[in-house]
């Protein structure tokens, strides 16, 4: 424990792998991000001399590993992608288009789109420059409780001290990271149950609205249809008052801009 959240030593990133951010020292920076930030890794920058790189059998296959002792900084970039950079990326796939179906004869309109397509380009790698960070290695130093021997009924508590990237592995996440997403693909591998489902009610439609077809959609586990998924009393109380709540300001507006339009009519 590190405080009240685990670390886990046997934490394996590669490139490509998907984290969460731990912290909120990074807020000010020139690239923002906090506790619960997602990002992506997309390199690693090696000491000199790294005693601990080296080639080991994982999961059947030989990959080159490293210890964080021989880590300067892990590259990562932001997942979740800006409205600009969205449009960036909408306009260039457009004008690839126009110039797939443009004559090679229309040399002019050929080359006013290509000079488009690169300044779009030039605009999207500054963008996406703009959304990568550094993680650098830090020391933590958990609490580990142990027995003396197995069958012992006393535990016995120190600290230790390690150096990891200070992220968590999100290559699985949950509902709330989902949140505002949409995925071409979704693997749900449990239910809220027990006092969970009580606390997560309507959690089921919160998770499949962000898959954008059903062929993307896999269950490991049914959903409970004997639940009911009608919105609570408190929801429904809640809808009632905004409602009138926002019939009144509206009223109040209206009247407000008649007065202010009076002496003009």
């Amino acid at each position: 424990m590190m405080g009240s959240k685990h670390i886990d030593p046997a934490l394996c990133i590669y490139i490509g792998a998907y984290l969460i951010c731990i912290d909120n020292k990074h807020l000010s920076e020139k690239v923002p991000r906090g506790n619960g930030t997602l990002c992506r890794v997309l390199g690693v920058k090696l000491d000199e001399n790294a005693q601990s790189y080296k080639c080991k059998n994982y999961y059947g296959k030989k990959v080159w590993t490293v210890n964080a002792v021989d880590v300067k900084w892990v590259e990562c970039e932001h997942v979740n992608k800006t409205s600009f950079r969205t449009q960036l990326e909408s306009k260039i796939k457009e004008l690839r288009s126009q110039l797939a179906l443009t004559p090679n004869n229309h040399k002019i309109d050929k080359e006013t789109i290509k000079s488009k397509f690169d300044d779009l380009n030039n605009k999207l790698a500054k963008e996406t420059t703009s959304r990568k960070f550094k993680l650098e290695p830090e020391h933590f130093t958990p609490e580990v409780t142990v027995k003396h021997y197995q069958t012992s009924s006393k535990k016995v508590a120190f600290r230790c001290r390690m150096k990891q990237i200070p992220a968590n592995s999100n290559d699985a996440t949950t509902g709330h990271k989902l949140q505002g997403m949409s995925k071409d693909a979704i693997i749900v591998s449990s239910w809220p149950t027990g006092g969970l489902a009580a606390m997560f009610k309507n959690w089921e439609y919160v998770v499949l609205s962000r898959v954008r077809t059903l062929s993307g959609l896999y269950l490991i586990k049914p959903i409970d249809m004997d639940k009911s998924f009608q919105p609570s009393p408190q929801l429904a109380s809640y809808m009632d008052r905004i409602r009138k709540f926002e019939k009144d300001m509206l009223e109040k507006r209206k009247q407000a801009i008649s007065k202010t339009l009076a002496p003009y009519v």
